[in-house]
């Protein structure tokens, strides 16, 4: 709206109103007095852009996306805390802190005390702490403490919800009308709840008129037990089904599954640069592969049918440095593409390279 609101164009627009007769030139005492208003002017239309920017949820930056959130009853996912069991060699006092590299970890409950096994919470949140397992060092003193290691996950912590991805679930809500049971009103309330990335729903006759939602957990792969358990309890508790004990209205048998998954094997010719070898890229390749499933995963929820594309995924592993070129790809034994029309998703198998 203040594109045109520059310095030059505000300096010039000044200059032009002078009276006949008085010097406008470079360095005269009218243009010094108009330039260092223009400065300011400029500064203040800046301003004026951000503010308009911020009004709208499709360009508002992400302080001002979860404001705009609130007024529709939409919320960002925030990043969750992973949960462990960790084993030390003597008693520990609950609330003493470890660490492991950056990492922190608080002890918050005995799940032992004769096997002094404890479960301690990470203080960063988010998903990377998930798979680190491995020695503790104590923050502070513990007296009788000498060694202390990481178990289990018992709770993966979640990453707060990309910006894009939020922005695009506040504006859906501007084109639905949902209220309890339709179909807008299911896919927006099941879609906040933690650890869910996309669902489907469906209706299904026998036994019983009944829904049926099929969910998509993090890393848009098949949640764990725990969340579907969790969100089978917040829709409609088995115990009481169609209750309306839970989101969905009573009347509603709802039953909650995770979506299942497809390995892809990738069989495939490689040609390397001299110097490189396919140990030395091996996992430059498997992520290249990981990569571009996850990106047709992340389209599950709006399409019906995936095709895993032979050329893209040599488009994928050709761009690695070291790499002249890939030929005779198989996926799953065969030269075609693989379409997958059931509605699983395709996850890495076993990746073969001659």
């Amino acid at each position: 709206m203040f594109e045109e609101m520059t310095f030059e164009n505000i300096l010039a627009d000044m200059l032009a109103d002078a009276p006949d007769g008085v010097d406008t030139s470079e360095g005269s005492l009218l243009y010094n007095a108009c330039a260092k208003q223009a400065v300011r002017l400029e500064e203040a239309y800046l301003v004026l852009a951000g503010i308009e920017k911020n009004m709208y949820a499709d360009t508002a930056d992400l302080e001002h996306l979860i404001r705009a959130g609130i007024d529709r009853a939409c919320y960002i996912r925030r990043a969750t805390y992973a949960e462990f069991l960790a084993q030390f060699n003597c008693p520990v006092p609950l609330g003493s802190r470890f660490r492991q590299d950056e990492y922190h970890y608080t002890v918050f409950r005995a799940a032992d005390e004769e096997a002094h096994i404890y479960e301690i919470g990470c203080d960063e949140p988010g998903s990377a702490p998930n798979h680190l397992l491995g020695e503790l060092q104590a923050v502070e003193y513990i007296e009788g403490f000498s060694v202390g290691k990481i178990l289990s996950c018992t709770t993966q912590g979640e990453d707060q919800e990309e910006k894009e991805s939020f922005r695009a679930r506040l504006l859906s809500t501007y084109n639905y009308r949902g209220f309890a049971g339709n179909r807008a009103y299911y896919l927006s309330r099941i879609k906040e709840l933690p650890g869910v990335y996309g669902c489907k729903l469906e209706r299904v006759q026998a036994p019983g008129d009944a829904i049926r939602v099929t969910l998509i957990g993090e890393d848009y792969r098949s949640p764990p037990e725990d969340i579907l358990k969790e969100v089978q309890t917040a829709v409609d508790p088995v115990v009481n089904a169609g209750e309306g004990e839970g989101l969905a209205p009573i009347g509603h048998r709802v039953t909650i599954l995770g979506v299942e998954e497809t390995p892809v094997d990738v069989e495939m010719t490689v040609t390397y640069e001299e110097g490189h070898t396919y140990e030395d890229l091996r996992s430059y390749i498997e992520k290249a592969v990981e990569d571009y499933l996850l990106s047709l995963r992340m389209t599950w929820e709006t399409s019906n049918v995936l095709v895993v594309r032979v050329l893209q995924i040599e488009a994928a592993v050709v761009n690695i440095p070291g790499i002249i070129d890939v030929t005779g790809t198989k996926l799953n034994g065969v030269e075609v593409n693989l379409q997958i029309t059931d509605g699983t998703v395709p996850v890495k198998g076993e990746i073969v390279c001659a």
